[in-house]
């Protein structure tokens, strides 16, 4: 069996493809991927939203408004208030991640495979 991946980090700016240049950026192995997204503000000027594309193509998230944090804290995923998707996730594949702001906010991200 497979020891968990997990890979968590800030966001402070659009981001393209989130995954890359990291130990997630081609899956190891045959498993299950959780992505979670938390911003610090969700709000009509001030937010992130998620897009989603799996390795076959499909995009099954895109632009989805991610959800503001009460309180605004950076680098807390509150289970409670978190965007969590999971997908299944072929060895050798890739999820291409995008986060776009709009306005001023941060995120806290985490991308668990098991």
């Amino acid at each position: 069996m497979a020891v968990p991946i997990v890979e968590i980090g800030t966001v402070s700016a659009t981001t393209a493809d989130l995954l890359s240049g990291g130990r997630l950026n081609s899956i190891p192995f045959n498993g299950i991927i959780m992505l979670e997204f938390l911003a610090t503000t969700a709000d009509a000027t001030n937010n992130y939203t998620v897009t989603v594309q799996l390795p076959g193509g499909d995009v099954p998230i895109n632009a989805q408004l991610v959800p503001g944090s009460n309180p605004a804290l950076l680098g807390v995923l509150d289970d409670r208030q978190s965007l969590r998707m999971s997908y299944r996730a072929p060895q050798g594949s890739h999820f291409n991640v995008t986060l776009t702001e709009t306005g001023t906010a941060t995120m806290t991200w985490r991308a668990t495979l098991k």
